[in-house]
């Protein structure tokens, strides 16, 4: 049984995000092509998923509203899977394939550079084990490892009090976030007790996702000096593991409330976005002379603004709170790239992608009025 479980977990959390963030990887810059991005983009495309598909069942069906979201959100895991497998099928016959890349090659780097690596690794193994072996049990975990055990358990979505069990109208505050409801379904998939789920398992994958990200944030900004590429994030590790100076900081979040929405939008979320804009002022920034060279440019770009969509839409599975900072945070910088490349383009896109965001606070709204 206990292999079984174990082998669920592989599958839901590791298998199928891996075949769904195949799906936009013919858009992604080729120097940007590793197996990390495509876990995140996996990840930013499987909760958005989860969100479109629970909110409506949420909304329109009473009763037994999570087994209708568990048949349907499964078949949407089956298709957009296969078709992540079928597209890279398909460049592989085009001869369009690109070979991933590693997150980064053992051999290329010096004897000071593999001993920083070994530290950031052991500092992110202690992390790990520190994370499983004292679980902190924070007061939120009433309600949202309470609310996912409810949903489990009930079949029903946000339609039973987490506290004391009673039934109560539909909890319009917390229902727009969806992320307890997405740990329930892992844990009806994978037959694990969602608390154990919460607690035990999440963190070995939210973790490194997060360290993923700040990885490429620190390829982009030290470009030029790859060699202290190791030494940032020894840093970030350490910033991480000592970052414990009030209950509120994000570092507290990260490794005792992993598993929280407003831990994943502060340490995810929030940080891919930034890593996004990043990319895509980078590529902005690049001129070139040949028109193949420019289509090119188009379609990475694309495939950039495609992410950072669906960074905001995950913003929404995560907390209301992030849909709205996220959305200040591009416009802000959106901003500061035009005036920088002299292109009123890059606004316009920025008000594009951030159409989930308004979309998502006007839809919150009209369920409080």
């Amino acid at each position: 049984m206990i292999v079984v479980k174990i082998l669920g977990i592989i599958l839901w959390m590791f298998v199928l995000p891996f075949c769904i963030g195949l799906i936009p990887l013919r858009w992604i810059p080729k120097e940007k092509k590793n197996i990390g991005v495509v876990f995140i983009a996996g990840y930013v495309i499987m909760l958005p998923m989860c969100w479109l598909v629970t909110v409506p069942a949420i909304l329109l069906v009473k009763y037994s509203s999570f087994l209708v979201m568990v048949r349907i959100f499964t078949v949407g895991m089956a298709i957009a899977a296969a078709a992540g497998v079928a597209l890279s099928a398909w460049a592989v016959r085009k001869k369009q394939w690109v070979s991933l890349k590693p997150v980064f090659r053992w051999t290329d780097v010096s004897i000071e550079e593999k001993i920083e690596w070994i530290l950031f690794l052991a500092l992110i193994a202690f992390q790990l084990y520190k994370a499983f072996t004292l679980t902190s049990f924070d007061g939120d975990d009433a309600e949202y490892v309470a609310q996912s055990l409810v949903t489990q358990q009930s079949n029903t979505m946000y339609l039973i009090k987490p506290y004391t069990g009673g039934t109560t109208s539909l909890d319009i505050r917390h229902s727009l976030a969806v992320l307890p409801i997405w740990i329930a379904y892992v844990g009806r998939m994978t037959g694990i007790h969602t608390t154990i789920l919460a607690h035990s398992v999440i963190p070995f994958v939210f973790i490194p996702l997060t360290y993923v990200v700040y990885f490429e944030i620190g390829k982009q900004l030290l470009r030029k000096k790859k060699e202290l590429l190791p030494a940032f994030m020894v840093f970030m590790a350490l910033l991480q593991i000592f970052g414990n100076v009030s209950i509120y900081t994000n570092e507290t979040f990260f490794l005792t409330r992993t598993w929280q929405g407003k831990s994943l939008a502060a340490n995810f979320v929030l940080p891919l976005i930034v890593c996004l804009l990043l990319w895509i002022f980078d590529k902005e920034n690049e001129h070139k002379t040949r028109k193949e060279g420019r289509l090119e440019e188009k379609e990475n770009t694309f495939g950039l603004w495609l992410l950072l969509w669906l960074a905001n839409m995950t913003a929404g599975v995560c907390t209301s709170m992030v849909v709205f900072l996220g959305a200040v945070m591009i416009a802000v910088i959106a901003f500061w790239m035009m005036i920088a490349e002299r292109k009123f383009s890059v606004l316009i896109k920025a008000g594009i992608v951030c159409i989930p965001n308004v979309a998502y606070m006007i839809l919150y709204l009209l369920l409080h009025i």
